[in-house]
């Protein structure tokens, strides 16, 4: 009887003893001493993962332990570094700022339409002494610019001035973007009140600033342009969805998807010269779907128009489509809805904003990345607020250290991916047989005493 007790216990630990995952990837970590640790998730941890929400994604020590971590599945506000760049300005004088629109008689420009000097009869370009008004050439990627940070030489110099900011793609017609910025810089008994940075909000490639009123030339020395880096974890990522074998479906083509991407864009190649309006299906079938649902398609987009247009030897193409939600669905449908069905399928793409992995450094190193088990369970987060407390006592920009993934090995393999067997509730089939056991006894004894009882005189 002992025997057959421990052993019911030691099963369900010996199942637990027995979970392990399909894959791992050695994390490389760019500093030794950093707490914390964030690495991007790449395809091929999609592609090895088992389950939706990915909790059986986790980052092991040395040991095999699991240590603290946190998915972030949308972009990480943090990520996005603010950066400066040197921006190519010249001054300008008013009289010549304020011809009317025809300014590209006085600028020199690159094929690529680079600023390269400025000229008039009236002043020589970067003459700060004897200008006050400005000519600023953002570059090709003007619309990424948040700011302009204005420098100027004299620290002691007080200042209070307005500009009116104007903008331009072709330095011949120009729009007011904000009436009235204001430089200042004021001293007094010993602190200092300094504005030189003028918000931007999609501005076009040339901008210039003219004075609102007559005062002293300002000595500017330099302009820096503001911008956000983006990090690759805030990058769009696509992977092609294969043909699905088999028949098409009537009016329309299946794929397949071979990873648990969060699909949120989708894009068709169409073939040339064509255009068909589509409905966008999907569906899935996994251990967190019912059979009824994974059978039926969930329509995610319709009336969506997709086409190719060639002309003068130029491809014009249709943009993605936006799904405005994460679907993790592996298999989808495009249905058409008017136009000519393509003789073949076109290609289909999946787009998809990775998710980051912020882990502590527990235990001892070196830490693998480990993903793709059936029998993983959800945990608790508990870094999260660590990080939101840490953002707040050192700025929004503060970030745990990077860490990248190696070349991905097997690890348990496809046998990580059988569900395990639904545990018996071993509690409770004691409880019972100690009840059918005491009943047994019960009768037992009763017959006994039947069996017992002494007959009646006379019989």
């Amino acid at each position: 009887m002992k025997t057959w007790v421990l052993g019911a216990l030691l099963l369900p630990l010996a199942a637990h003893a027995g979970d392990d995952y399909a894959q791992q990837w050695p994390v490389q970590l760019s500093r030794a001493d950093a707490g914390a640790y964030r690495l991007t998730l790449d395809a091929s941890v999609y592609r090895a993962a088992y389950w939706r929400d990915l909790r059986d994604v986790r980052v092991l020590d040395a040991s095999g332990k699991p240590v603290a971590s946190l998915l972030q599945t949308r972009p990480d506000a943090a990520a996005e570094q603010v950066q400066h760049t040197a921006l190519r300005w010249f001054t300008l004088p008013v009289t010549a700022a304020a011809q009317g629109n025809d300014l590209s008689v006085l600028v020199q420009r690159s094929t690529d339409g680079a600023v390269l000097s400025v000229r008039s009869g009236a002043v020589a370009s970067n003459d700060a002494a004897s200008a006050s008004a400005w000519l600023v050439d953002l570059g090709k990627d003007s619309t990424r610019m948040h700011a302009l940070l204005l420098d100027w030489g004299d620290a002691a110099q007080a200042l209070d001035a307005g500009y009116r900011l104007e903008g331009s793609d072709d330095l011949r017609d120009w729009r007011m973007l904000d009436p009235q910025v204001r430089l200042v810089q004021l001293r007094n008994q010993g602190q200092e009140l300094r504005s030189n940075r003028i918000a931007l909000d999609a501005p076009p490639r040339y901008l210039r600033l003219l004075p609102l009123q007559a005062s002293h030339a300002i000595a500017l020395r330099a302009v820096q342009g503001e911008w956000r880096a983006v990090s690759n974890a805030n990058t769009w990522q696509w992977q092609p969805a294969a043909v699905a074998t088999g028949t098409p479906a009537k009016g329309g083509f299946d794929y397949h998807s071979d990873g648990r991407f969060p699909v949120q864009r989708v894009d068709v190649v169409m073939p040339a010269n064509s255009s068909v309006r589509w409905s966008v299906l999907s569906r899935d079938a996994d251990a967190e779907t019912s059979a009824q649902y994974s059978k039926a398609w969930v329509q995610r987009a319709y009336g969506w128009s997709a086409w190719q247009l060639q002309e003068n030897g130029k491809v014009q193409t249709s943009p993605p489509l936006d799904l405005n939600i994460s679907i993790t669905d592996r298999d989808w449908r495009l249905q058409t809805e008017s136009g000519d069905l393509p003789v073949a399928a076109p290609s289909l793409r999946l787009g998809y904003l990775p998710a980051t992995l912020v882990f502590l450094a527990q235990g001892r190193p070196p830490y693998v990345l480990v993903a793709g088990s059936a029998a993983a369970r959800t945990t608790q987060d508990a870094v999260e607020p660590m990080l939101v407390a840490l953002r707040a006592r050192h700025g929004a920009q503060w970030a745990p250290a990077t860490a990248t993934l190696g070349q991905a090995s097997p690890r348990a393999g496809s046998a990580a991916y059988t569900p395990p067997a639904t545990p018996r509730d071993w509690k409770t089939l004691t409880l019972w047989g100690v009840l059918v056991l005491g009943a047994l006894l019960v009768g037992g004894f009763a017959f006994s005493l039947l069996r017992g009882k002494p007959q009646p005189a006379g019989e």
